[in-house]
């Protein structure tokens, strides 16, 4: 007769994720998670081959489909961190929207460049996954939602409508972040160039919305 397993092995049995990770089993999947953010912010996701993920990786062809099961399932792996850090906003004690909305582009500019090849990634991946562009959309509307209510609540300016003007910041917000730090059209990525960069930006919005001349 088999014995029947115990409950302590069976709840084991059921934690133990995709591809029996151990420490060994983490380690591999690390290698295969940064080799593919390499090669896809050098190469594109469309030019990265899963045999060039291995290679660069140092592991078997068929290690990969231990941990995923295609391409596509380890760019999804790679650019869920991002969308849980970007959804997760530092905590700011101070009210005083001025100060809010420089925490908030500061905290932008750092977060993309602190994880640079995969913003890269995500940025080109929006382009082709209806999955991660639903999430990019969700998360730019949360943004705008957030800038337009700082707006209104400034009651400082009649002549601007809040909508139009949250969107046109935001969208300056990501599409300079995007060029200055991503594709590198800036001096540098250095905490220098990201503190320039946010103060300048900061007097811009708030100049914008009436809160700072």
């Amino acid at each position: 007769m088999t014995a029947r397993p115990t409950a302590k092995k069976a709840r084991a049995a059921r934690a133990t994720p995709r591809g029996g990770r151990t420490a060994k089993g983490e380690e591999t999947r690390r290698a295969l998670l940064g080799a593919a953010a390499r090669l896809f912010a050098d190469h594109g996701y469309h030019e990265t081959s899963v045999p060039a993920i291995v290679e660069v990786a140092g592991v078997g062809h068929g290690t990969f489909y231990e941990y995923f099961r295609s391409r596509r399932d380890i760019l999804l792996a790679l650019t869920k961190p991002i969308v849980e850090a970007r959804e997760r906003l530092p905590s700011l004690r101070s009210q005083n929207l001025a100060d809010r909305i420089r925490a908030e582009i500061f905290w932008y500019l750092s977060d993309h460049v602190e994880h640079r090849e995969l913003s890269k990634v995500w940025h080109a991946a929006s382009n082709f996954d209806p999955e991660i562009a639903a999430t990019r959309r969700r998360e730019r509307a949360r943004r705008v939602a957030r800038v337009r209510k700082g707006i209104e609540s400034a009651d400082v300016r009649t002549d601007i409508d809040a909508g139009v003007a949250a969107a046109a910041l935001v969208a300056m917000l990501e599409e300079f972040t995007h060029r200055w730090f991503i594709e590198g059209d800036g001096p540098g990525k250095s905490a220098h160039d990201v503190v320039a960069a946010a103060e300048t930006l900061g007097t811009l919005w708030l100049s914008a919305i009436g809160l700072e001349k």
